[in-house]
């Protein structure tokens, strides 16, 4: 959090291959990892953003749900390998 402004610029810049449903080869198999206030949450994509928060994709078992993360809960964002 200290090192960067979490707001809509930073995840479309930094994270732009995990808004389609199809990724490329390179992210395929990588997952965005977020810690906020109100735990964590392991993503495999992001599907809305807005100006104050986003809506990630989260696997519950088999069926997939989608989370709201407001921004200023983010504390940290690790992007890892799915099986790690």
């Amino acid at each position: 959090r200290g090192k960067f402004t979490f707001n809509r610029r930073f995840f479309e810049t930094k994270f732009a291959g995990f808004f389609g449903l199809v990724r490329r080869d390179t992210e395929k198999d990588m997952v965005l990892v977020f810690k906020t206030v109100r735990g964590e949450y392991v993503a495999s994509r992001i599907s809305r953003i807005a100006s104050n928060d986003l809506h990630v994709e989260v696997r519950k078992g088999t069926a997939t749900q989608e989370v709201a993360v407001s921004f200023l809960e983010i504390q940290e964002i690790q992007l890892k390998h799915k099986d790690a």
